[in-house]
């Protein structure tokens, strides 16, 4: 659609400007560079990675007063930019803007080619790759690169991740304040969308979905996106759900692929993540309670108590004897998916972990001789939530009618094929 007149609209602003450039040398500034370390980037697993030395260069830069009286006296005369204008409206705006500044750099026929094809995606509604490049916490990897998938690595970071190019003036550096960041693995996502927002949940999603492949408070405080859309405006630095977590894991090279089919199948399932407080339903309310546990800070009680509200929102309704009926069909659903084979144990460590929940949520706090016991069984409970709710997300069993299929299991040993069959749709545990 008007590729006609988009590739000679390009070819018309690199040659208006690649004249006025050559015609008018007094409207080039030299701008004066340095990449350095950004220290505000903390690699935990080595804290003295790339201490390197600051290098200086300089840059040519278009005087932005010159830039906006030829953007209007010059690009905006071409014929084709009054074409496309009528055509599609201001979406042909950004456009002009990114090959006029491009070409102020030197812009060979390849990559004119690579963004009149990448502006025609755009505006046709077809996808384009999205690159999401996050820095990770939660989790470490045995060998770099950790290869997931064609559009999902892990890696271990680089001397350019770690360093940035900041302008300096007469007043000193230009350099904004960012927020600390520690990271233990760089991310890198590659997802083909119709723009960035798309791209940017489903990252947070894969995020979200690996607190779930096992218990790792895994976030991405400080992510970097960069695709064609909007021609350079999507890209940036960008903060995500960051906070202290004392759990994390390890992967090894066999976990890539069972950890690829995961994500496949998981990440959809998740909940909009920029949408979390107005979630509804039980299971996507227990998944941010278990996040919840994975980032609390203090006395475990704190974790135990987020874990055990996760297993609420799943097994209890409004009805007598919560602690019991808790510990009984959690234990139960537990040993039939197969995770917790002994029920015995797993009743016990949820009886006591509501105990507790019970004692902090009404504003006691647990005695000296109780909280070596509360350690003990802090990482249990947190791991009944996770597979709790990773099952819920892949059972299409009603939540009343599967409470209703575990009570009568406990009575008549014969109706737990009704709950085996609620659960043949849970591929991951």
């Amino acid at each position: 659609m008007l590729e006609r007149e988009t590739t000679q609209l390009a070819a018309a602003v690199r040659s208006a400007v690649t004249t006025h450039r050559r015609e008018h040398p007094d409207i080039v500034r030299q701008l004066v560079w340095v990449r350095r370390r950004d220290h505000s980037l903390k690699y935990s697993t080595d804290f003295g990675f790339a201490n390197v030395l600051p290098e200086r260069f300089e840059k040519d830069d278009w005087d932005w007063r010159d830039y906006q009286e030829f953007h209007e006296s010059a690009i905006k005369t071409i014929q084709e930019y009054q074409v496309l204008l009528s055509a599609i409206g201001p979406a042909i705006e950004p456009f002009a803007h990114h090959v006029a500044s491009a070409s102020f750099s030197g812009l060979t026929d390849a990559e004119l080619a690579e963004i009149v094809t990448a502006f025609g995606c755009q505006i046709e509604g077809r996808t384009l790759p999205v690159k999401v490049t996050g820095f990770i916490s939660g989790l470490t990897i045995e060998d770099s690169p950790f290869v997931v998938s064609d559009y999902f690595t892990l890696r271990a970071p680089t001397v350019q991740d770690v360093t940035h190019q900041v302008l300096i003036d007469e007043y000193g550096d230009r350099s904004l304040p960012t927020r600390e960041t520690w990271f233990s693995v760089i991310g890198e996502f590659i997802n083909n969308a119709v723009n960035i927002g798309p791209a940017q949940v489903q990252f947070v999603r894969a995020i979200a979905a690996l607190c779930l492949f096992r218990v790792g408070g895994v976030s991405a405080s400080r992510y970097e996106m960069s695709s064609r859309h909007s021609f350079g405006q999507g890209e940036g630095i960008l903060s995500g759900v960051s906070g202290f977590s004392r759990f994390s894991y390890q992967l090894s090279p066999s976990d890539a692929s069972i950890l690829g089919t995961f994500l496949s199948d998981v990440v959809s399932l998740l909940p909009d993540p920029f949408q979390l407080q107005s979630v509804m339903k039980e299971r996507d309310i227990a998944y941010v309670r278990y996040r919840d546990a994975l980032f609390q800070t203090g006395p475990v009680e704190r974790v135990i108590t987020s874990a055990i509200a996760a297993l609420e929102a799943l097994f209890l309704q409004a009805e007598p004897e919560l602690t019991h009926r808790l510990a009984q069909r959690v234990s139960v659903f537990l040993r039939v998916l197969g995770t917790q084979p002994n029920a015995s144990a797993t009743y016990e460590r949820v009886r006591r972990g509501y105990k507790i929940r019970s004692i902090f949520s009404h504003g006691g706090s647990l005695k000296p001789k109780d909280r070596s016991e509360a350690e003990v069984i802090m990482p249990s409970v947190v791991e009944y939530a996770r597979e709790c709710v990773l099952a819920f997300f892949q059972i299409e069993t009603p939540k009343s009618s599967l409470l209703q299929q575990l009570d009568l299991a406990m009575i008549d040993p014969t109706t737990l094929s009704d709950v085996e069959a609620s659960l043949v749709t849970v591929k991951h545990r």
